[in-house]
C-alpha cells in the first residue's frame, strides 16, 4: 500500500477545500451501531483477500459506500477531526494480523477493543480465535456502517463472539467503552493529540493484567503529524504507571513497529 498522509499543499487551498468537506461531513456525535446478522446483505459486494501465514484468509470489502465522506476520501486519505482514514487497511494492520497469525495467537475468553478500528479486522481477528467480547471503535459512522460491520460479517458470521459497534470522538467514548484484556490500535498515533488520547484510553480502559498492542510508522513525516514510536516512547514515559516494549519491527520502506503496552506491576511486599 502507498503511504500518503497527503495533507492540502497551500493554505489557500486547505482554507477553501476544508470549509467545503467539513459541512459534508457527518455529525461525529458518539453513535452506538446495531448488528443486525439475519439482515445484513453482501450481495454484489466485491472483497479482497488477506492470506495470512498457515493459509489462513482474512476478506474486507473494495466496493464501499463512503456516504457522505465521498468527496473527503477523494482529497486525502486522512484528515485530522473530518476523516481519520477508516476505509483505508493500513500496513501496521497487516503487520499486526501477520504477527497474530505466525504465534498462532489464541484470545479464549478475552474482552477486545479495535480502537480506530477502520476495517476492524484487527477485532475480527480476535472474533475468530476465541474472543468472548469484541468491541469496534472509529471516527466516522460511515467508515462503521458500511466497512466495518459489513467486513466482520464476511469474515464471523457465525461467530458467537459477543460485539458491539460504536462511532465517534475518543473524547466521547467514556459511556461507551468498557475494561478490556486487550486493546488493539493500527496507525492512530500519527501526531502528538492523538498520541495523548490513546494514552489516556490506555490508562482508563486497560485492565491490570491487559495490554496494548499498537502498530505504527517510526515516525510520521508531513503537516500536522509529528507523530510515531519515538514521540509515543517519549510520551509513555512521563506515565509512571505504564511500560512499553517493542515486540516487531520491519525495516522494509518506513521502518514500522508493534508495541505492548502493560501496566508496571506492583512490586510484592518484602516478608521478614
Amino acid at each position: 500500500m502507498v503511504f500518503r498522509f497527503n495533507f492540502f499543499e497551500n493554505d489557500d487551498m486547505e482554507g477553501s477545500q476544508n470549509s467545503d468537506i467539513t459541512t459534508e461531513t457527518s455529525d461525529i456525535n458518539p453513535k452506538v451501531h446495531d448488528y443486525d446478522s439475519e439482515n445484513i446483505s453482501l450481495l454484489f459486494s466485491q472483497w479482497v483477500e488477506i492470506r495470512l501465514p498457515d493459509d489462513e484468509k482474512l476478506y474486507y470489502l473494495n466496493n464501499v459506500d463512503k456516504g457522505k465522506i465521498e468527496t473527503v476520501t477523494e482529497h486525502s486519505d486522512l484528515i485530522p477531526n473530518i476523516y481519520e482514514g477508516g476505509f483505508e487497511v493500513w500496513e501496521c494492520t497487516l503487520d499486526i494480523l501477520r504477527y497474530f497469525a505466525s504465534h498462532q495467537e489464541k484470545f479464549s475468553f478475552k474482552k477486545v477493543l479495535d480502537l480506530g478500528c477502520g476495517s476492524g479486522l484487527l477485532g475480527t481477528y480476535t472474533a475468530i480465535h476465541g474472543a468472548e467480547c469484541v468491541h469496534f471503535q472509529d471516527y466516522n459512522q460511515e467508515v462503521v456502517e458500511n466497512f466495518t460491520i459489513k467486513n466482520y460479517h464476511k469474515n464471523c458470521e457465525k461467530s458467537p463472539c459477543s460485539v458491539k459497534f460504536v462511532s465517534g470522538d475518543w473524547d466521547d467514548m467514556g459511556d461507551h467503552f468498557d475494561t478490556y484484556d486487550l486493546i488493539l490500535s493500527s496507525e492512530t498515533i500519527y501526531n502528538r493529540d492523538s498520541i495523548s488520547k490513546v494514552i489516556r484510553i490506555i490508562q482508563n480502559h486497560l485492565c491490570p493484567s491487559g495490554m496494548a498492542l499498537i502498530g505504527t510508522k517510526r515516525h510520521y513525516f508531513g503537516m500536522l503529524l509529528g507523530g510515531g514510536l519515538v514521540e509515543f516512547q517519549e510520551h509513555l514515559a512521563k506515565i509512571p504507571e505504564l511500560q512499553a516494549e517493542v515486540i516487531w519491527s520491519s525495516s522494509t520502506g518506513l521502518t514500522r513497529d508493534i508495541v505492548c503496552v502493560t501496566f508496571k506491576k506492583t512490586p510484592s511486599p518484602v516478608k521478614h
